[in-house]
């Protein structure tokens, strides 16, 4: 493990704990979970921790992460202008960590209800590219003032995606921009088991191995040289929250 890694490796074992002690289920999933099975951990060039929890469980999972986390090590983001909140290990350099997006950080990814009509699956899929893109252009907007003004968008997509969902559909997706191949039945969760991952283990879903395949394909061969890289991107929102909660702004939480 590189250096990068053994934080990550610290901060998902301190996170684990506080999930478990509440009985909050949660998985890895992504490039965690194919590290965890392919190589019984990280991906060499992995670079942050991938995890997946449940809508019904988010308020409890941001209670229960921001009063128990260690605030001098973590900073628990829960985002003004994004659709998941992350854990983001603290420095010395602090803003200019997050401002060069070199801060290591865990994202938690929320499991969300899809409907199984095919118009209601028109509307949400509507919903869910007005969430993901308001994201990314409101990430993108240097001004503090306007993105307070607007920070209210994606949450209001987000609620147009539950609102035209089934009450007791079987369905799930991931709200972000390649949604259409993270679409997958509630079943796919079910028989979770724990896998090794470096010095202590994960869990994965029962059904991670057509869940990767239905995302990446041929995961268990990795990719050619030139394609190997870590994260695509960093906690959206993050250093305007930041910088909001340490000069006392007002924050507008969708």
């Amino acid at each position: 493990m590189n250096e990068i890694q053994t934080t990550l490796l610290g901060m998902y074992k301190d996170v684990k704990a506080i999930l478990d002690e509440h009985g909050i289920r949660f998985y890895v999933h992504f490039g965690t979970a194919i590290g965890a099975l392919r190589h019984n951990g990280f991906i060499p060039w992995d670079d942050d921790i991938d995890l997946f929890i449940w809508r019904e469980d988010l308020n409890k999972v941001n209670r229960v992460l921001s009063a128990e986390l260690d605030p001098r090590r973590y900073y628990y983001h829960m985002p003004s202008a994004d659709d998941h909140p992350h854990v983001v290990f603290r420095s010395d350099d602090m803003e200019d960590a997050l401002r060069e997006q070199r801060a290591p950080f865990i994202d938690l990814f929320v499991i969300e209800p899809y409907p199984e009509g095919r118009l209601r699956r028109i509307m949400a899929d509507i919903a869910i590219m007005g969430s993901s893109y308001s994201i990314w252009a409101i990430d993108r907007i240097d001004s503090m003032r306007i993105h307070r003004m607007i920070s209210w968008i994606p949450g209001m997509f987000s609620r147009i995606g539950h609102m035209v969902c089934e009450k007791n559909t079987s369905m799930t997706v991931i709200y972000c921009t390649g949604f259409r191949k993270l679409r997958f039945p509630a079943a796919s969760y079910d028989g979770a088991y724990m896998h090794a991952f470096e010095d202590t283990e994960v869990p994965l879903p029962g059904g991670v191995d057509g869940m990767l395949r239905s995302v990446f394909g041929d995961y268990m061969t990795p990719p050619p040289e030139d394609q190997r890289a870590g994260a695509s991107g960093f906690p959206c929102s993050i250093l305007k929250d930041y910088l909001a909660e340490m000069h006392g702004h007002n924050r507008c939480v969708p």
